[in-house]
């Protein structure tokens, strides 16, 4: 039975472990399951083994603790918990964009919204506010111990805003009482603590969120429409009462960020085509030229075009023919010479370079070298054969953006190119600007076909990356992670790199974090049952 001062993530964690035993084929944790699942009776101990799920562990966790399912325990435990540790699991809720946990914490204890400064200022709930701020001014824009948002910031990201127009006038009045007790509408949390140029001020969480009022409310009170946070990913977003709120408030589209030095409309267009959000993305670079943005304002010491990168990342011919139509320079060069034509050609990308072409780009900048790459990248053998016999030194003269264009095809799933590459005398070690061989990048990406062809090529398996020190399996379970949800992928990947004699020493990056550490838990588990991480 639960305790009196029970903990939810202590019984995450004991389901955690009981399915870690079960997967292991553990005789009494594959007992507990059984005996709390009865259509696992039947089931042979090595098909449980392979097949129990998370949802088993922790029905079977409840059901020793008495209850009938997981969510009937959660809710019991809520029951017990102090209003502090509800009040968290609130807070812990809005931080991770959980709406309905939010909605069912507020309903279920309608307190939790009055509990401290932060529960308050994110649940909209303005008279507890006041009254708080009454009793403690001077914890108006204190840190939460924990994350060191500020009841500001969770007043601004607040997700509670779409539930009803009641809770999002309360939110809105939170800020309004926050603001008027002397709380700065430029207030900011930094992303990295360790990093000051990090910061994310209150206008950029209010963007993000979309709570137009707030964002209302906020540049009226003085908040920086120029913050280098709120443009970008309003635009990002397409929100477009935001951006018409920021344009009314002085907002330059063109310029360029303060500390990293790219515009709006260059962090845009850096979606590739096939990206999840590139669709939204080029939609708020339309709304930004349509609204003036500048395409010609370079990025960057490589004073990069938006049309140098659509034409590098493999964007299609419309959105090249947008920027054109408003005002942007067709042959315009970057610091090394290269302009969008000669980036479309030399990566691969032959409907932009058509394009471009058709509108009159100057084919004369191209170089061999250029045209190599683009022959390569479009798996033409003979035209890549017959550059190679003319200049056979061409290998020898490339750069390292030159040795970018294997990662490329390596991660734009291109094997034809892959595989002529490796055949014309391509280093499978070479590492372009960003670092990574083609391995580290296939690998990042869960890509079981390329992990395997790179394989069989002969990719190293252990080399260290120059930007981040780690070897392919470390990028591997850092992009189960942060690249994409594709458990099934990452754990093929990763079996293929463990089978192929991966080390953990080079998988370790230059902070010290191991792959399991970085990784989603599937991918953790299989590092732990294969040996490669501890605690298996």
């Amino acid at each position: 039975m639960l305790p009196a001062d029970p903990s939810i993530e202590l019984l995450r964690k004991r389901a955690k472990q009981l399915l870690r035993s079960a997967r292991r084929g553990d005789p009494e944790a594959l007992a507990r399951c059984r005996a709390a699942l009865p259509r696992l009776a039947a089931v042979g101990d090595d098909a449980l083994a392979a097949s129990i799920r998370l949802a088993d562990a922790q029905h079977a966790i409840a059901r020793e603790q008495g209850a009938a399912s997981w969510p009937k325990l959660r809710r019991q435990v809520e029951d017990l918990l102090p209003l502090a540790k509800r009040a968290e699991l609130f807070l812990t809720a809005i931080r991770d964009r959980k709406l309905g946990t939010a909605k069912r914490l507020l309903a279920r204890y309608p307190d939790v919204g009055r509990a401290n400064l932060f529960a308050a200022a994110a649940a909209g709930e303005a008279e507890a506010l006041a009254t708080l701020l009454a009793a403690y001014p001077q914890l108006a824009s204190a840190p939460h111990p924990g994350d060191g948002w500020t009841p500001l910031v969770y007043a601004c990201w607040s997700a509670l805003h779409t539930s009803s127009p009641e809770r999002a006038r309360g939110i809105a009045r939170a800020v309004e009482i926050l603001l008027d007790r002397g709380v700065s509408a430029n207030e900011h949390v930094l992303h990295d603590p360790a990093d000051p140029n990090s910061k994310l001020p209150a206008l950029y969480w209010a963007c993000v969120s979309g709570h137009t009022a707030v964002v209302e409310l906020l540049l009226a009170r003085g908040a920086d429409p120029n913050d280098g946070e709120s443009i970008y990913h309003a635009a990002e977003l397409d929100r477009r009462d935001c951006l018409e709120l920021l344009a009314r408030h002085g907002a330059d589209f063109s310029g360029r960020h303060a500390h990293w030095g790219n515009t709006p409309l260059f962090f845009l267009a850096g979606y590739k085509e096939w990206a999840e959000q590139s669709a939204t993305a080029t939609a708020g670079m339309r709304w930004l030229l349509e609204h003036g943005a500048d395409p010609d304002v370079t990025s960057y010491e490589s004073r990069e075009t938006p049309l140098h990168r659509v034409a590098a990342y493999g964007r299609g011919p419309a959105v090249a023919e947008m920027l054109l139509a408003h005002g942007a320079t067709l042959d315009v060069e970057r610091a090394d010479g290269r302009t969008p034509y000669v980036l479309a050609v030399r990566t691969g990308n032959l409907a932009m370079a058509a394009f471009l072409r058709e509108r009159g780009a100057d084919p004369t900048k191209l170089t061999t070298v250029d045209e190599l790459l683009g022959a390569c990248l479009a798996a033409d053998e003979p035209r890549a054969r017959a550059l190679l016999a003319a200049e056979p030194t061409l290998l020898e003269r490339f750069g390292e953006e030159d040795h970018q264009a294997f990662a490329l095809a390596s991660e734009e799933k291109r094997e034809a190119s892959v595989r002529l590459m490796h055949a014309l005398g391509f280093d499978l070690a070479w590492e372009g600007g960003w670092g990574g061989t083609p391995l580290h990048h296939a690998a990042w990406h869960g890509d079981v076909g390329m992990t395997r062809l790179l394989l069989s090529l002969g990719a190293p398996i252990d080399i260290r990356d120059k930007q981040f020190g780690s070897s392919p399996i470390g990028w591997a379970g850092h992009g189960s992670a942060h690249c994409r949800r594709a458990d099934h992928d990452y754990v093929a990947v990763v079996s293929a790199l463990l089978d192929a004699g991966a080390s953990r020493e080079a998988s370790i990056n230059r902070w010290g974090e191991p792959p399991e550490a970085m990784s989603t838990r599937a991918v953790a588990l299989l590092l732990r049952q294969r040996g490669f991480a501890p605690g298996g």
